[in-house]
């Protein structure tokens, strides 16, 4: 879990898109904000795409970290495929972030969500395509490892 600085506490929190918008929209400007973004499992290169979602944060005009925190993305330190996004609120900026970030982690978004849409398609297809790869595998080698015939 994100660990706050001390001097903090979560006032309120909010589930899904609209309710951070809503949220947002309702504290004053330069109050500090803080949202988990939770991915459905980690991969290769999370890290890599924190930082890059991490530098085109910076680059967003009016848009501030904490003062104390000099990071806008940074990845669960317990290892959680989860990105951690902080911010000083100011009006609208939450659309702006969740539009980069969503350009920063689309390819796993659409792989996770493309095999969640196949395996309500057809359950268990998933497990087919994995013991198919598996045996493409394992009939090359057995027929490389069958004793020849003198």
């Amino acid at each position: 879990m994100f660990r706050l600085p001390g001097n903090l506490a979560v006032a309120r929190s909010c589930q899904g898109h609209g309710e951070v918008v809503a949220l947002e929209g309702s504290i004053p400007p330069a109050s500090r904000v803080l949202v988990g973004v939770v991915l459905a499992e980690g991969y290769q290169g999370f890290y890599e795409d924190c930082e890059r979602a991490d530098g085109e944060l910076r680059k967003v005009p009016g848009l501030s970290p904490w003062p104390e925190y000099d990071r806008f993305v940074t990845p669960d330190p317990d290892g959680e495929p989860i990105a951690w996004v902080s911010y000083c609120s100011s009006p609208a900026f939450w659309a702006v972030i969740l539009g980069i970030l969503g350009a920063t982690f689309i390819i796993p978004i659409l792989g996770a969500f493309s095999f969640w849409v196949v395996e309500k398609i057809s359950p268990g297809f998933t497990q087919l395509l994995s013991l198919v790869g598996v045996m493409m595998v394992v009939l090359p080698l057995m027929l490389f490892l069958r004793p020849k015939e003198t």
